[in-house]
């Protein structure tokens, strides 16, 4: 019997050891596609982009752009323009990106403003918003590309219905949480569930059984109360107050905590009083 029981923990923990490896193969590789879109014209601006962050309370998209020159645009490296190149951007803040006929190009950040997507529906928030560049090489239109790619830890991102013509290119970003912060909002939701329930059982039972204050368990009653703020704040991203999460799980754990920490109190003092 003994051997059946570690047989079936080292089970137990194998499929486990294998969904997390699964599941990190599902996150990694979500996280690491590339998205190219556009002209594929062998004389072209390739306008390398790729999503730094995701200010979910600032509603923006912190963007990286680099333009990579093809064919007779470059001087000899594909970093080298052999005319000057104006990047317009859809940005309100960033304008036009500028770029001098025979010297190297360097990384230039954009902010890019949010059309959908509210932090509050967190952990299920995702967002999009609509992005455009208009590329010319000394004051032409030329053949312009996307090839687009999330950086940021906490969402995938994907670049989707894109537009293009000579010069002009529109594309859609859309971003949503990843796989592994879906996972842990998941936990720490089910987590602040089951320890409210727990320290409401707790106190239904030391009432049900007429004790008085019984100190240890209301210790671990006000402990759990604080506890339950570490496991909010502990949430990826570190969202507002006020999301999903909170109407879902939070505040009603700590409601919980709270009156049954409350009833037993007042059920023990009772008591005390009596005795």
């Amino acid at each position: 019997m003994r051997t059946v029981r570690i047989v079936a923990v080292g089970v137990v923990i194998a499929v486990l050891a294998a969904g997390g490896i699964i599941g990190f193969q599902i996150d990694s590789s979500n996280r690491q596609t590339d998205y190219v879109v556009g002209s594929d014209d062998a004389n072209r601006v390739e306008l390398d982009v790729t999503l730094q962050r995701v200010d979910v309370t600032g509603r923006e998209l912190d963007l990286r752009i680099i333009p990579v020159m093809h064919g007779n645009l470059a001087d000899g490296f594909d970093a080298v323009p052999v005319r000057d190149i104006e990047v317009d951007t859809s940005s309100l803040t960033s304008g036009t990106l500028r770029f001098k006929a025979h010297d190297r190009v360097s990384l230039q950040d954009v902010r890019i403003g949010v059309d959908d997507g509210l932090v509050s529906s967190y952990p299920f928030d995702s967002y999009s918003a609509a992005i455009g560049f208009y590329v010319t090489a000394g004051d032409q239109n030329v053949p312009v590309s996307l090839r687009f790619r999330g950086y940021d830890a906490l969402f995938t991102a994907a670049a989707t219905d894109a537009e293009w013509r000579s010069g002009v290119l529109k594309a859609n970003v859309a971003a949503g949480r990843t796989f592994s912060s879906l996972v842990l909002a998941w936990f720490l939701m089910i987590a602040m569930w089951a320890l409210a329930l727990s320290v409401l059982g707790a106190a239904l039972t030391i009432v049900s059984k007429g004790m008085g204050l019984v100190w240890p368990a209301m210790g671990w009653m006000a402990a759990t109360l604080f506890a339950l703020v570490g496991f909010r704040n502990a949430a990826p991203g570190s969202p507002p107050i006020g999301g999903l999460i909170d109407y879902g799980a939070f505040f009603w754990a700590e409601l919980l905590t709270t009156a049954a920490l409350v009833y037993v109190t007042v059920h023990g003092i009772r008591r005390a009083r009596l005795a």
